[in-house]
């Protein structure tokens, strides 16, 4: 689900410029003076170090760490044999998907724009992120993969190895309708399946190879749709809700399981590492983790709670957590509640989850410029996810 329009002003959301006050004239001489004397006090300090440091023989420096791999645990994730929950971000929010632009039409400028942003998130403190895929990026043909992505994808994941960031690969999506290929619209159902399953060989055959991957979501908020068609909940031109098949009278909860099968089959053949789908926060329906949990190896459930009915979406998270499989808190937003109702239910929840995303735009909330009511929000909803991190990634 995209961060739309429908946002409201928090009690901190404010500039920052102007809110202290200027020092008196005696402080800013004894501050200049303390400085003076801790730089000197640094540089001998240095100078005798290096003295220290045999002539011929570099200074030692640790050794990069390597990732581990993330695998389930009953319901916890690890990675490697060490307990391990994810505080990361959608990569992605309001109108900047600088990650989708980079898979559209893959250079080197957009993959230094990629690296910066993650090393900002990696600054506040993400472990993990989530990435998106479209099936038009990947797919060039009905069995072909686009080589150019493919390598992309490689590329991206270095970076994110690099930084020490998990990666939850969400694919198979066609949230821009206008960009699917034509050859995709005139599949019948049945190969549309088929062509999504290929999407994922191609995927997790090329990430396999790399440590960096949390998870591959085999698509976003799916459904099976009564009526024709296949991309829903349209907001501003894209379309988040992903039809799966259309019922005609046939059993959605077979279907979706028939479906959800085929896919993580596809993964599988591939990789080990976890597999799910980013659900809408609902116990009932074709995708209800009640029909499809036993399919998946952890459960992502996206929740935005609303003022006055935060247990409700509590609720849900209690409900997928009780299937005994890791559960992920994949969307959530300040975007229909107020500040104390979000964190009281992250906390709440945090018992039930084995990690958060929110939402990420590329810049640091401590050091952006507020000049919209958008960007308001986005600093204030990131700034009490920053400030809940220790509480978050405390181990339940």
């Amino acid at each position: 689900m995209r961060i739309g329009s429908d946002r409201r002003r928090c009690s901190r959301c404010r500039g920052r410029s102007g809110e202290a006050g200027q020092p008196i004239l005696g402080a800013r001489i004894r501050a200049r003076y303390v400085a003076g004397v801790c730089l000197f006090v640094a540089v001998a300090l240095l100078a005798v170090s290096l003295m220290t440091v045999p002539a011929g023989h570099a200074r030692h420096t640790s050794p990069v760490v390597p990732m581990a791999r993330i695998s389930v645990r009953g319901g916890r994730l690890n990675a490697g044999t060490v307990p391990w929950r994810a505080w990361g971000m959608n990569w992605g929010d309001d109108d900047h998907y600088s990650v989708i632009a980079y898979f559209d039409n893959p250079t080197s400028a957009k993959l230094a724009t990629l690296t910066s942003e993650l090393r900002t998130a990696h600054l506040v403190g993400a472990n993990s992120m989530r990435v998106y895929l479209e099936l038009g990026q990947v797919m060039q043909t009905p069995t072909q993969a686009r080589p150019r992505t493919l390598a992309a994808l490689q590329k991206l994941l270095t970076v994110a190895e690099r930084e020490h960031i998990y990666v939850d690969i969400t694919g198979n999506l066609v949230w821009r309708p206008k960009f699917v290929p034509a050859w995709y619209d005139r599949l019948s159902e049945r190969s549309r399946w088929q062509v999504q399953a290929n999407f994922w060989r191609a995927v997790a055959h090329v990430a396999a190879s790399s440590p960096a991957v949390l998870c591959y979501e085999l698509t976003s908020e799916p459904i099976v749709s009564e009526t024709p068609g296949y991309y829903l909940g349209e907001m501003d031109g894209w379309t988040f809700v992903q039809s799966i098949a259309v019922r005609r009278g046939r059993n959605a909860r077979s279907l979706a399981r028939a479906w959800t099968r085929e896919l993580a089959a596809a993964v599988r053949s591939q990789d080990d590492r976890p597999v799910t789908i980013g659900l809408l926060p609902s116990l009932h329906g074709a995708f209800a983790p009640a029909n499809v949990a036993d399919l998946l190896d952890m459960l992502v459930v996206h929740a935005y709670p609303q003022q006055g009915k935060a247990a409700a979406s509590l609720a849900v998270v209690r409900g997928f957590a009780a299937f005994k499989k890791p559960v992920l808190l994949g969307e959530t937003f300040l975007l229909l509640c107020d500040e104390s109702t979000q964190r009281a239910f992250l906390l709440a929840a945090n018992r039930d989850l084995v990690g958060v995303f929110e939402f990420f735009d590329g810049r640091n909330p401590n050091h952006m410029t507020v000049s919209t009511m958008e960007d308001a929000l986005y600093e204030c909803s990131l700034d009490q996810f920053i400030a809940l991190r220790g509480a978050l990634l405390k181990p339940q």
